[in-house]
């Protein structure tokens, strides 16, 4: 009788798309696909993701040795609860015991992460700067942050370290989705570039923003309140590399150097300035998944393989 496969199955859910990587025991890319995320979770969460792994898992006689799931979430220091995730359309409720039922259809560990930091673990390791001190700065849906440290991602005293795109430094007189008023996102994000896009007529589309309208004073704003962001971040930890990506930053003719300029512009002198490295993070759409993946091959769970 063949021996059935182990791998580890890396799940990066979005708002928009939810993709998957399973990984061999060596590391080796079996599968990447993604779907709308909608359409998998409208039947329930916990039963659209069992769905979902399963449907890629169907016909390779494979078992699953580890599940690791990234969420633009909260996620507390255990790597199971679930605190607070504003953009996914669930119930709160929803996220209750949804490791311990993950465990028991496919018995097997099951880690929740941050989606930044599987970002984040892809970069560093591609990079081979994984025992350096790296930023990860990711301006896609929200704004995305992620502090490479000591071998690992950093998670604070409770496991919400790194929440930049939360910093008070918006609109005052706007709700974010976390509850508080006035965060980054609610002025500097995908999601307020697109109700800029939506708030007038325009002749070209989305995507086309940087071509088109990148001279506009709201631009211009934009982008200064994204350098003074990742300038925040750079005074803080004084880092080795700022990796800067994300879907806004993948956009066409993005203007990186601009940012990378303006950013320079706010950053502390002579130090960290005269010592910095920026680099464009990778945008592969799938470099989440290979990321939760790889960080779940990488945990150490005894008899898993």
């Amino acid at each position: 009788m063949r021996k059935r496969q182990k791998v580890v199955v890396g799940v990066d859910m979005g708002a928009t798309h939810i993709r998957i990587c399973l990984l061999t025991a060596h590391g080796q890319v079996v599968i990447t696909d993604k779907e709308r995320t909608q359409p998998v979770i409208a039947g329930g969460l916990a039963k659209g993701l069992v769905a979902f792994i399963r449907g890629h898992l169907s016909g390779r006689e494979a078992d699953v040795a580890a599940l690791m799931i990234g969420l633009p979430a909260s996620i507390g220091r255990d790597k199971r609860t679930i605190i607070s995730v504003p953009n996914l359309p669930c119930d709160a409720g929803e996220f209750t015991d949804l490791a311990a039922c993950l465990e028991e259809n496919f018995l097997c560990p099951v880690t929740f992460e941050r989606d930044v930091n599987m970002q984040l673990y892809y970069d560093v390791t591609e990079g081979q700067i994984a025992d350096k001190l790296v930023l990860g700065f990711y301006l896609g849906t929200g704004f995305g942050f992620g502090v490479w440290l000591n071998g690992a991602p950093y998670v604070g005293a409770h496991g919400v370290a790194g929440e930049l795109g939360h910093i008070p430094l918006g609109d005052p007189a706007a709700r974010c989705g976390c509850g508080n008023p006035g965060c980054l996102e609610t002025l500097c994000s995908g999601v307020a570039l697109a109700r800029w896009y939506a708030g007038a007529p325009r002749d070209y589309p989305l995507t086309e923003i940087f071509t088109y309208a990148r001279n506009e004073k709201s631009l211009a704003e934009f982008m200064d309140l994204a350098a003074k962001a990742i300038a925040t971040g750079i005074n803080l930890f004084d880092p080795d590399y700022v990796l800067l990506g994300g879907g806004v930053m993948d956009m066409a003719n993005f203007p990186y150097d601009r940012l990378v300029e303006r950013t320079g512009l706010f950053t502390r002198k002579p130090l960290p300035y005269t010592a910095l490295t920026f680099a464009k993070a990778s945008s592969s759409s799938f470099n989440g998944a290979i990321g939760a993946a790889r960080m779940g091959l990488n945990m150490p769970v005894k008899g898993r393989f």
